[in-house]
């Protein structure tokens, strides 16, 4: 069985893989951490062949060059990839593209697209409901903010509640552009809401 999603077809961007969109999850889905990015990369219009189940087993074996620099961030949090309640990975925009907003887009196409998939995530939070989301990125640190709304002031983290849930949600920057002074800043924070949650590795 396949899955399409035409939202965005206009903006060249088209959904057509074998598990939902709020399926898009890299790593076991009972995660009590995620990590949040903008789109997953690569061209335009391409489509994920994997299964559902293959996205849950994505953390075992080789890992991807893009979580590499989590592990100077936090060694604790880069034990728990893919791990039972560990941590996942997903993405605000489920399509791929080599870049967003897609070159034909202006900012108000791109609020439009964020707009189309946002349910997506929005089912995806009530479903498995994770305990900490660390954005990845300023962009997706200013969307996070209209998803889980603050119960606190947001500077560098905040608890928020989404669905009548408390979620804790971390601010950063985009990890591979964080200097190392930055990065360790991060995992301290990190860490310090893991510790409130009871999240360690091999729980």
């Amino acid at each position: 069985m396949t899955y399409i999603c035409s939202k965005c077809k206009s903006y060249g961007l088209s959904y057509d893989r074998k598990y939902e969109p709020s399926d898009f999850l890299e790593g076991k889905r009972n995660s009590l951490i995620w990590i949040v990015g903008l789109n997953p990369k690569g061209p335009l219009g391409e489509n994920d062949k994997r299964e559902a189940k293959e996205l849950e087993d994505y953390f075992e074996g080789a890992i991807h060059p893009y979580f590499y620099d989590f592990r100077k961030v936090s060694r604790k949090l880069y034990e728990l990839f893919g791990g039972y309640k560990g941590v996942a990975h997903t993405d605000m925009i489920k399509c791929y593209s080599n870049e967003f907003p897609p070159k034909n887009c202006t900012g108000k196409d791109a609020q439009i697209i964020i707009n189309n998939c946002r349910e997506y995530l929005e089912k995806q939070l009530k479903e498995q409901l994770p305990k900490i989301i660390l954005c990845n990125g300023a962009p997706v640190c200013n969307i996070i903010k209209d998803v889980i709304k603050p119960n606190t002031d947001p500077v560098t983290s905040y608890i928020g509640s989404f669905d009548g849930n408390e979620i804790a949600v971390i601010l950063s920057g985009f990890i591979g552009r964080l200097d190392n002074y930055a990065k360790l800043r991060l995992g301290t924070e990190i860490e310090s809401h893991m510790a409130k949650y009871g999240i360690e590795p091999n729980v």
